[in-house]
């Protein structure tokens, strides 16, 4: 398998860091203002975008399934997956149980940071205990 790429490298460290617990902050992988889906904001409204979600769904974690970096152009695409076992509402939902979600995920980096991103979330899927999806 190769090396990733110092762009890949970058994104992982991202993804570590809001796998955090007790969360620590992106303000070493992201800019003090970003673009989330054409929305510019301070970091730090992100950030609690986050932790709201993370108080939420103390378990929640990410995970990825695929990513894809383009060095020249300073972009990276991934299809990321995050379970959870949310103890109150969650993306705007009363939930029971464990659930999963596929999204997917495009970022644009500045300077070596994050300054864009593009986020689709999927849908929430419940789960049984053994990780299989709930039929139905």
């Amino acid at each position: 398998m190769a090396a990733a790429s110092p762009l890949e490298s970058s994104y992982l460290a991202y993804v570590d860091a809001i796998n955090q617990r007790p969360f620590g902050g992106l303000s070493e992988y992201m800019h003090a203002t970003v673009t989330l889906n054409e929305s510019r904001m301070p970091l730090a409204e992100f950030e609690k975008l986050l932790t709201d979600d993370m108080d939420n769904a103390p378990d929640l974690h990410w995970e990825l399934s695929m990513l894809i970096a383009d060095e020249a152009k300073q972009q990276v695409g991934c299809r990321i997956e995050f379970r959870c076992t949310p103890q109150r509402e969650f993306m705007g939902r009363q939930i029971s149980g464990t659930v999963k979600c596929m999204e997917h995920m495009f970022y644009e980096y500045r300077e070596g940071k994050i300054a864009t991103v593009w986020w689709m979330p999927g849908e929430l899927v419940a789960v049984e205990s053994d990780g299989t999806r709930t039929k139905g």
